[in-house]
């Protein structure tokens, strides 16, 4: 099951979603609900072992990735989908 959060920057409304490929989870930064670029990938196996543990390794990641468009560290540049 994806896992979607919603955010705004500027004026524009951005979703941060979660992709399982292969295995890894990736986290994508959507617009208009098609994907605008890439952010960063999470080793499956170590989310699923963090998780059981208590720790959610993909929310952190979706939340750093929302701060990074946020703050500027991060650019909303167009990339061809992995």
């Amino acid at each position: 099951m994806t896992r979607t959060k919603w955010f705004l920057h500027g004026d524009q409304v951005l979703e941060v979603r979660d992709l399982r490929v292969m295995t890894s989870l990736e986290i994508w930064i959507y617009q208009d609900g098609r994907p605008v670029v890439r952010h960063s990938a999470l080793s499956l196996r170590e989310t699923v072992r963090a998780l059981g543990q208590g720790l959610d390794l993909l929310d952190k990641a979706m939340d750093r990735a929302m701060a990074d468009v946020q703050a500027g560290r991060f650019a909303l540049t167009e990339r061809a989908c992995a």
